[in-house]
């Protein structure tokens, strides 16, 4: 098959999992066709198992935990709070980026990268990562609510 191979199958995967999937755990690019289905295209294997409907639900969900690193970084800005704010808000750009990036390269949109799907992919040093920083994206939501209560941080 030669060049491409990872990308055909995983626009296989797109293309069968329709409007609402196969169902889960009845994705067949998962066993063995697709490479690297538990790292580098793990949107694919969730767009056939759980089809269109599904990614549009999994991006929101990104969508939503960015819209609120981005509001815990303002309000920080608010607190006069600038370094915790920029954390936060930099914490937000890194998971959408990531996420985008992961996104489009299973669609075929991107060249291939190798980039995990945050808090999703089998990666054990990516998934620490993710995880130590929403640990710093959650300490800088209780510093800021300890602050606007009036106690000091």
């Amino acid at each position: 098959m030669g060049k491409g191979y990872q990308l055909t199958h995983s626009l296989m995967a797109f293309g069968r999992g329709e409007w609402f999937g196969v169902g889960l755990g009845a994705g067949m690019e998962k066993q063995g066709y697709l490479p690297e289905a538990h790292n580098d295209f793990l949107m694919a294997v969730i767009g056939e198992e759980l089809g269109f409907v599904g990614v549009v639900a999994l991006m929101l969900l990104f969508g939503w935990l960015i819209w609120r690193a981005f509001l815990i970084g303002r309000q920080a800005i608010a607190l006069d709070r600038v370094y915790s704010a920029l954390v936060a808000q930099g914490i937000g750009v890194w998971l959408g980026t990531q996420a985008l990036v992961h996104a489009g390269v299973s669609m075929g949109a991107l060249p291939t990268k190798g980039l995990t799907l945050p808090l999703m992919s089998f990666g054990g040093s990516a998934l620490i990562t993710i995880c130590l920083s929403l640990a710093i994206l959650l300490r800088v939501d209780f510093e800021n609510r300890l602050l606007m209560r009036g106690k000091p941080v």
